[in-house]
């Protein structure tokens, strides 16, 4: 009879204990593996993040919220600031106050308008101008895939690389985009915009938003009641990204955090605070993946141990019968293998069943899915942590094997 043959009879022989161990073996590989998808999903929670400009100014509402909302188009709809301000820093202008006070903004490479206004299905919609393409640094430039930017007095869009890939959108086609001005808004219908432009990837929040123009975001702004938002009527915007000269930021802080009703933050510094509240988290999960993979596989082997240990009396008569050490030692390899194998199955199963009710129940602690793709071959590390202990549980009954007595052990 072959090894394999012996080792498939054992295991389907003693059902119960077979049964047990993979039951055991599974839950530990599922759990192992769901916590293992969930740092990595954590781990790339802000991945996404869109660095490049040197500050960003929104309505006082703390600088995370800002960065996120800004650069990584997510959180709550955010406030509103003047555009007159905006205006006035980007050309440059001298900045008179009722106090008597003047301020230059000539440390001011450029500034980037951004206005949310609607969303298509889960994407956000913002309105922008040309300048959003034409950035003065290289390194996180954008540029048009296909199409052309959009017309400022029509109803047109550009879209980002990975929305055109999932909606399967192309050039000419015509998207319903909601209007969306406010959390908890009811949506009341939307505006037609047609797609004239689709992004060159650029692996960032902006592959996953839609773009029109600024006068676009105010005609849906202006069909809306912004008595309770907004004192400047629609003539306004959530964000400027602002591009610096070098030690331009300090002037920035003092002219628009002290004599403004806006906010200025610095992009790098937000990101460092960022890293620092989320690292801590992202690493105990980590350890905590690697010690439930370490006590699992721990247990099997305890578990494989004893199983084999109760099988002392059924090696002996085999080796009475003639089978010879090796091919017993190809039987016991083939059980531990077949056994880790079929967990790894089931535990897959498991873990592909239960994550995303994981993920839901963890909500905005992660990023959205369709942003962030973590497939189920993620978990590869557990799956081949647990066959490793599997098999290498049968080491011991091994080298009790090859010290084993074959007659004391019949008589026992």
């Amino acid at each position: 009879m072959s090894p394999f043959r012996l080792a498939f009879l054992s295991l389907t022989r003693r059902q119960v204990s077979t049964l047990l161990a993979l039951v055991a073996i599974s839950i530990s590989v599922a759990c192992s593996g769901v916590l293992l998808r969930v740092y990595l999903f954590s781990n790339s929670r802000f991945s996404s993040l869109a660095l490049g400009p040197d500050a960003v100014i929104g309505a006082k509402s703390g600088g995370i919220d800002i960065l996120l909302g800004s650069l990584n188009l997510e959180g709550s709809y955010p406030g509103f600031i003047p555009y007159k301000l905006y205006a006035s820093l980007v050309h440059k202008q001298t900045l008179k106050f009722e106090d008597g006070a003047v301020a230059e903004s000539s440390y001011i490479k450029s500034v980037i308008p951004f206005l949310y206004f609607g969303k298509y299905k889960s994407y956000r919609a913002v309105a922008t101008d040309e300048s959003f393409l034409n950035r003065p640094f290289a390194e996180d430039s954008l540029s048009l895939k296909e199409g052309r930017w959009v017309a400022t007095d029509a109803n047109e869009v550009v879209v980002g690389f990975n929305i055109a890939q999932q909606e399967k959108i192309h050039l000419g086609d015509t998207l319903l985009v909601d209007s969306w001005t406010s959390d908890g808004e009811q949506s009341t219908g939307g505006i037609s915009l047609k797609v004239v432009g689709i992004l060159q990837p650029s692996h960032k929040a902006w592959d996953n938003g839609l773009y029109s123009s600024l006068n676009v975001g105010w005609a849906v702004l202006k069909n809306k009641d912004l008595s309770q938002q907004s004192i400047w009527k629609e003539e306004v915007l959530n964000y400027f990204l602002i591009y610096l000269e070098p030690k331009g930021l300090l002037p920035l802080e003092n002219l628009i955090n002290r004599r403004t009703v806006a906010q200025v933050i610095s992009a790098k510094a937000e990101v460092k605070k960022l890293e620092d509240l989320t690292g801590t988290g992202q690493n105990l999960g980590l350890l905590v993946s690697v010690m439930i993979v370490c006590l699992g596989a721990i247990g099997v082997m305890a578990m494989m141990v004893t199983r084999f240990d109760a099988m002392s009396t059924q090696l002996a008569v085999l080796r009475a019968m003639g089978y010879e050490k090796k091919e017993i030692r190809s039987w016991l390899l083939w059980e531990g293998t077949l056994l880790g194998l079929g967990a790894c199955a089931v535990g897959a199963l498991l873990d592909l069943i239960t994550f995303p009710i994981v993920r839901n129940l963890l909500g905005s602690a992660l990023p959205p899915s369709e942003f962030v793709s973590i497939p189920i071959w993620q978990s590869s590390p557990v799956w081949i942590a647990a066959t490793i202990g599997t098999i290498s549980a049968i080491f011991i009954p091994l080298y009790r094997l090859y010290h084993q007595d074959v007659h004391s052990a019949l008589r026992a």
